[in-house]
């Protein structure tokens, strides 16, 4: 689907939104959050919710951790914010592969850069958006890593167990690294230590919990 100008492709397009993204659960459940004044995250928001927080909160940009597709998701979205007039920022990543250094790098300059108040959000608001969430609260909010890590929790829908868990590895490595290198600071880790390769291959996910992330949720 590369549009939805039609009537047909617009209600076929609803339907995969509802049905196969799940926006039929996010209406019964946001999972919408404050991470500060100028910074929210969320699952895939609709129309109905960036008009809402635009109003109350003044809502500027959303950074969108998943890819800019021909997807209904994309393209309700898209169309929405162009609506509005709201910035689309598209920074996608992975919610069950570690993340590369480029793409750390990359959020960082990207949250020096955006005009807030920001929107974050994935497709269910759990593991990229707490992953991004993590990096906000660090570079943004000066938190030391250890309490920004709180971002991805079962709270938020996090599952650590499953291949979702690599986002907790990664910032598990760091911390291991950093007990016996206390003067190193996580962007220096991040672009000289990591070993992405080397720690996926240590890294070993429960089978239910990924039936649970995979066949459940769908988890992208």
């Amino acid at each position: 689907m590369t549009s939805i100008n039609s009537p047909f492709k617009r209600l076929k397009a609803h339907f995969e939104n509802l049905f196969l993204d799940h926006e039929i659960l996010r209406i019964l459940y946001r999972n919408f959050y404050e991470l500060s004044p100028a910074a929210f995250r969320s699952n895939q928001p609709s129309k109905t919710f960036l008009k809402k927080l635009q109003k109350k909160r003044q809502l500027k940009t959303v950074i969108s951790m998943r890819k800019a597709n021909f997807s209904a998701p994309y393209l309700f979205e898209k169309e929405a914010c162009d609506q509005l007039g709201i910035t689309l920022i598209h920074h996608p990543m992975s919610s069950q592969k570690l993340p590369k250094p480029e793409m750390v790098v990359a959020a960082q300059q990207l949250f020096e850069t955006v005009e807030y108040p920001i929107l974050i959000h994935c497709k269910s608001g759990a593991d990229r958006a707490g992953l991004m969430s993590v990096l906000y609260m660090y570079f943004v909010q000066k938190q030391p890593m250890a309490q920004a890590v709180k971002q991805l929790s079962i709270k938020y829908g996090h599952f650590k167990w499953a291949n979702t868990g690599k986002l907790d590895f990664f910032f598990d490595d760091f911390f291991q690294y950093q007990s016996q290198h206390p003067e190193i600071d996580f962007m220096e880790w991040v672009t000289t230590i990591y070993d992405r390769d080397t720690l996926d291959k240590q890294f070993h996910s429960a089978g239910w919990a990924n039936i649970v992330v995979h066949k459940i949720l769908r988890r992208e």
